[in-house]
């Protein structure tokens, strides 16, 4: 009998199932609850766009630094790559404004602003990120694939070095940001050197 080689549709790393094992059992559950669920949301945003656009999916994996969805049958248009990414951030405010306009107490106090930083972060234009590769679709129809990975190239890095900045001064200044350091630094390594081996 032969063997199925098919992967499931949703994969995690090691990595990454550690550090959402670390977030639910070292955080306390008002923190880690909107968090995952933000996180969630945003991710869900992007298959309900997937669905409504027609774009078939092989799989949605998480790594260390987010999400990955993997498209089927190779390329899609650039509308369809632009719509496909911006979902997960509108996903985001939509829920963030949902939450604050219906309900009351900690929850959302919590939820929206780590809702509304997912999206906003998302929306940096980073290679890989959302925004990024918004960017990639809107200047790869207008001037083709080159210009937009050059552009995408370049706005990573001068995104990366105003985030590092930021958090060097808020290290210095308040002695804290130390996640947004590591945070800058290990996408810097994913995108610049990690795509270099």
């Amino acid at each position: 009998m032969k063997k199925s080689s098919l992967r499931p549709f949703f994969r995690v790393g090691a990595i990454p199932a550690a550090l959402i094992a670390a977030e639910i059992l070292l955080e306390p559950a008002d923190i880690a609850l909107p968090f995952i669920l933000a996180a969630a949301i945003h991710e869900l945003g992007h298959l309900v766009a997937a669905r409504v656009l027609g774009i078939g999916l092989r799989a949605l994996e998480i790594g260390p630094l987010g999400a990955t969805i993997r498209v089927q049958g190779g390329l899609i248009s650039y509308k369809k790559e632009w719509l496909l990414c911006f979902a997960g951030p509108l996903f985001n405010l939509i829920s963030a404004a949902a939450v604050a306009l219906l309900l009351r107490g900690e929850f959302p106090r919590l939820f929206c602003p780590i809702s509304i930083m997912i999206a906003l972060l998302n929306l940096l234009p980073l290679r890989g990120f959302d925004g990024g590769r918004m960017l990639a679709a809107a200047l790869g129809s207008a001037s083709g694939p080159r210009v937009a990975e050059a552009v995408v190239s370049g706005t990573s890095l001068v995104t990366l070095i105003a985030l590092w900045m930021l958090s060097v001064y808020l290290l210095i200044r308040f002695g804290a940001s130390l996640s947004l350091f590591v945070f800058t630094a290990s996408v810097f390594y994913r995108i610049f050197i990690e795509k270099e081996k």
